[in-house]
């Protein structure tokens, strides 16, 4: 059992160096002496070219660390290329400091850019290699918004437009949308999105106003950040398993999900024609991932309602109605396609029949698979070397998330006489600690992650948050319980 403990923390320590040595920001060459190299790039109104950094939700330059193999020049080129799909020109140095240096740029071709009324240039930036893994957005950002964007590092703004202004600018194309670069599959269905929209517009007011709220309560079934918050109750109130199969359940949805946008790699509908742009998103398309997780939980919803309710027709079309009415709603929010809402439906009601069956089965001395430290540990691997090969963020926070409940399975292994409380009062006891201390883990993450641009960091400490989750509601919220129980005077437990 410790060595099982030991190389699960040894590869997942390995891992997360690895991650955060490839996605740093004070990587360097030795051979060079550049910690990193970023670009200046400018157009002919003066707009700067920022790019969204996934991690830390900051914005600055393009670039990136300097290989040993490359020189400082070639590795911005490839960086920029990289991130922003652009061409570029690498031209003197304007400025070099502790944290790099930063040249003037040009790019090779014009900048192809939609702006928006305030301005502001959107470049067609999913075409890049790390769009989704490290870049969220590439925007020109005119110089009278300079102090509406968090940067990544807080002295570095002035700088930055200091030398915006002395930097020779690149050429533009301005475009109406960016519809010429999108696949012929989805312009067949930019009329069902634009006419979803104006059939809603054109409704009475009191419709109108009824039909968006609907959307709204009905997208909450699409957060993952809901059904985590429900684990807790299914937890205390359901029991153990139940929880396990919920997080189970949420955490192949989102695996699928992130892996599956990942690998078809295509454009959202506001990315191709931003007037359809209703509702905020990032990423890619497909599949639609509200759908996928409304669906999953909704069919396993219905199928154990099969179990102990022959027919169960009700709960069929009700789950059905969440499906359909969540499609309607991400295709009203401009943020997904016909086809991705259905992909995702047929995804999320599979992933939901397969988990019904691990769920039914049992090892040992008729022992819920889903309780076993195996499988999570086995979960926790795959989703560490998933990461690893695409390096997407959000699989490594799962793969934390994994480890953290694989630490706790191993503790009820090890000490199977601490049980969970049975009374009322001990459970409302235990649910009062896991929602204090989950809370508190999460709020020092979110601390750490507004006072660092340093995507390593923000890695690390929100990796770790995740695996806390695990420990503290299945180790620690228990026994606080118990002992707070023992201080109240509570004999009942």
């Amino acid at each position: 059992m410790k060595r099982s403990i030991a190389v699960l923390l040894s590869v997942f320590s390995w891992w997360v160096s690895s991650y955060a040595l490839a996605q740093g920001d004070d990587t360097f060459s030795t051979e060079q002496g550049i910690a990193g190299v970023a670009c200046v790039i400018t157009d002919p109104a003066g707009r700067l070219l920022l790019i969204k950094d996934r991690v830390t939700g900051r914005y600055g330059l393009p670039g990136g660390r300097v290989n040993l193999t490359e020189s400082p020049t070639r590795a911005l080129a490839r960086e920029v290329f990289e991130e922003t799909a652009l061409r570029v020109n690498v031209g003197k140095v304007a400025h070099k400091d502790k944290r790099g240096v930063l040249f003037a740029c040009q790019s090779q071709t014009p900048l192809p850019v939609v702006s928006n009324a305030n301005g502001t240039g959107v470049l067609p930036v999913w075409q890049a290699l790390h769009f989704g893994s490290e870049i969220d957005k590439a925007l020109l950002i005119p110089p009278a918004q300079a102090g509406d964007y968090r940067y990544r590092f807080k002295d570095r703004g002035e700088l930055l437009w200091s030398l915006a202004a002395k930097t020779p600018s690149s050429d533009v194309a301005a475009l109406a949308d960016f519809s010429a670069l999108a696949p012929a599959f989805y312009v067949s269905q930019y009329g069902l999105v634009s006419g979803l929209q104006t059939a809603v517009a054109h409704l009475g007011d009191v419709e109108s106003a009824m039909t968006i709220r609907l959307f709204r309560l009905i997208n909450i079934l699409g957060e993952i950040a809901f059904y985590v918050a429900l684990v807790p109750l299914f937890l205390i109130f359901r029991g153990h398993k139940s929880a396990l199969s919920l997080l189970f359940l949420l955490i192949s949805a989102a695996t699928v999900s992130i892996t599956l946008k990942t690998g078809f790699a295509m454009p959202r509908p506001f990315y191709l024609w931003p007037d359809l742009q209703i509702g905020k998103a990032s990423g890619f398309t497909v599949p639609s991932g509200h759908t996928l997780l409304a669906a999953a939980v909704v069919t396993a919803w219905y199928l154990k309602r099969r179990d102990t309710h022959r027919k169960a027709y009700g709960s069929l079309v009700l789950a059905l109605a969440v499906m359909i009415l969540m499609g309607l709603n991400r295709m009203y929010l401009g943020v997904h396609f016909a086809s991705d809402v259905v992909i995702g439906a047929l995804l999320g009601s599979s992933l939901a029949w397969i988990t019904v069956k691990i769920d039914a089965v049992t090892i040992g001395k008729d022992r819920p698979l889903l309780t076993t430290g195996r499988l999570w540990l086995l979960v926790c691997v795959l989703l560490a070397l998933l990461a690893l090969a695409l390096k997407l963020p959000d699989l490594l926070y799962l793969a934390a998330l994994s480890a953290g409940i694989y630490t706790g399975q191993i503790w009820h292994k090890l000490f199977p006489s601490h049980k969970p409380a049975a009374s009322m009062m001990g459970k409302l006891l235990t649910l009062a600690w896991i929602f204090l201390g989950g809370a508190g883990l999460l709020l020092a993450a979110w601390g750490v992650v507004q006072v660092t641009g340093m995507s390593w960091i923000v890695l690390i400490v929100v990796s770790m948050a995740a695996w806390s989750l695990g420990p503290w509601v299945l180790i620690a919220s228990p026994e606080l319980a118990r002992w707070s129980s023992t201080r109240l005077g509570w004999q009942e437990w």
